[in-house]
């Protein structure tokens, strides 16, 4: 068994974002909080107080990327796990669960139109896979918001495996 990094809450939120502004090739002043994924924190206050409630977070967890799927329905990614939440329901991902992403289910959305999951402004089943091989689909946008999750969330197997949170 590996030896676990310990690592605060600030370190790996630190980390995703490094992810983040990589993936991007931009900084922080790049984002304004109204992209489709962007920092957690650039969200306006009242959004961000209606979602931390929503999330029941852990003593010394820290909400760092969003996805918006709709006006009620996000992805957040934490320093620990992924969480979808909606307005009637919440679904987690630890991250000492998660393996990778599968990708989109259908890459092509619509051949005779020729969209693809490429194109920005659509939304496709998007997979998860946990170490124990089940594969959790979870409706997300194409194009740049999905790609830049996608990639960027793809390395939070690396927070599962390799780090240990500490208090």
């Amino acid at each position: 068994m590996e030896n676990l990094i310990e690592k605060s809450a600030e370190q790996i939120k630190d980390r995703i974002e490094f992810w983040f502004f990589k993936y991007f090739n931009k900084t922080k002043s790049d984002f304004n909080g109204n992209e489709i994924f962007t920092l957690f924190e650039l969200l306006n206050a009242e959004l961000q107080t209606d979602i931390k409630q929503r999330l029941n977070l852990d003593q010394n967890e820290i909400p760092v990327l969003v996805l918006k799927i709709s006006e009620s329905e996000f992805i957040i990614n934490t320093t620990k796990r992924f969480v979808r939440i909606d307005s009637e329901s919440t679904e987690i991902i630890d991250y000492s669960e998660f393996e990778w992403h599968n990708g989109y289910k259908s890459f092509v959305v619509d051949k005779e139109k020729k969209i693809s999951t490429k194109q920005d402004g659509h939304f496709s089943e998007f997979g998860l896979r946990k170490l124990n091989g089940e594969i959790i689909y979870w409706k997300i946008p194409t194009g740049v918001p999905g790609f830049g999750f996608w990639n960027v969330t793809k390395k939070c197997e690396l927070i599962g495996r390799k780090f240990k949170l500490t208090e």
